[in-house]
């Protein structure tokens, strides 16, 4: 083997080891890249179960319907005070509106002996 031949063998196997080197090197680069992104992905999902997690369950309300019959005497104002809350309605007028919608009222006319289906919100979960 002459010194020619030798030279350029090992600078072939050099380049091929450079090569690998860099092939290696880019792997780990795309490697790390994708942990990071799946760290990060895992860390957000966690923090967003963790802040469901901690909703305040003491000030939970639900809301429900009642059929109620429509007493001499009741008008919706009346209705609105026994049933609306200012918590969940920003007014008496709010509510009485959302009851007339639900029962297809034209006016805030309503008759004794009549049923009205009313909403109200407690805390007590009623299964």
């Amino acid at each position: 083997m002459s010194r020619t031949t030798y030279i350029r063998e090992r600078d072939l196997r050099n380049y091929q080891r450079k090569l690998k080197r860099q092939k290696e090197i880019r792997r780990m680069f795309i490697l790390t890249g994708i942990a990071v992104v799946l760290v990060m992905a895992f860390a957000l999902s966690y923090h967003a179960l963790i802040s469901h997690a901690n909703m305040d369950l003491e000030n939970v309300s639900y809301k429900y319907y009642t059929s109620v019959q429509i007493q001499p005497g009741d008008t919706l104002w009346n209705l609105a005070d026994r049933y609306a809350d200012c918590e969940h309605y920003a007014s008496q007028e709010q509510y009485i509106t959302e009851v007339m919608n639900m029962n297809h009222l034209d006016g805030e006319d309503i008759y004794a002996g009549n049923y009205l289906i009313l909403p109200y919100y407690s805390t007590e979960f009623i299964q």
